[in-house]
């Protein structure tokens, strides 16, 4: 079985296209064609293409978003995979609770002792201003700088990078 029917058969028909423009996925428009182009919606899926890969040796690209890259036009050897594995999740944690999941993930970091804290888990599917925007509908601060709205909101550029972010009032400048 040749390795693209493997694909097709394991990822799904409408999920593996050969030849496929990359000018279609590229804020450019620009760029050739990539020898394998595959969507992964699932993380075992995601799993089982690199798997293939491996054991096929052909060169696995994986294509974010699209906004900052410029393909030539001799496109992409290999296998491209455009990860759409979209997620949100919000956890609040209580200052004083004493069995929190997140222990280990905060024993290295400095935190306000007065303040609750937020676990914001998102999908390398989703897009920043989606994200951004639903964080800013919930006043939940931190990843302005991705909102379009950055400019109302500046208190966090501290923290910014960080993957927790605090419940605060809504700052306005």
């Amino acid at each position: 079985m040749e390795i693209i029917d493997l694909l097709k058969q394991n990822l799904g028909e409408n999920n593996v296209l050969e030849n496929e423009s990359m000018a279609k996925y590229t804020s450019f428009k620009t760029g050739g064609n990539a020898d394998i182009f595959v969507k992964i919606d699932d993380v075992n899926k995601l799993n089982f293409l690199i798997k293939m890969a491996n054991r096929n040796d052909l060169p696995l690209f994986v294509l974010g978003n699209g906004t900052n890259i410029l393909v030539t036009d001799k496109g992409i050897r290999g296998i491209v995979a455009k990860i759409e594995i979209c997620k949100f999740e919000i956890k609040e944690y209580k200052k004083d609770e004493e069995n929190r999941k997140d222990k280990e993930y905060k024993k290295d970091k400095e935190y306000e002792e007065d303040n609750d804290y937020i676990y914001v888990t998102v999908g390398s599917g989703n897009k920043n201003g989606e994200i951004s925007q639903k964080l800013l509908n919930l006043e939940i601060e931190g990843f302005e700088f991705a909102s379009r709205n950055s400019r109302k909101h500046r208190r966090s550029n501290k923290n910014e990078c960080w993957c927790t972010w605090k419940r605060n009032e809504r700052h306005s400048i």
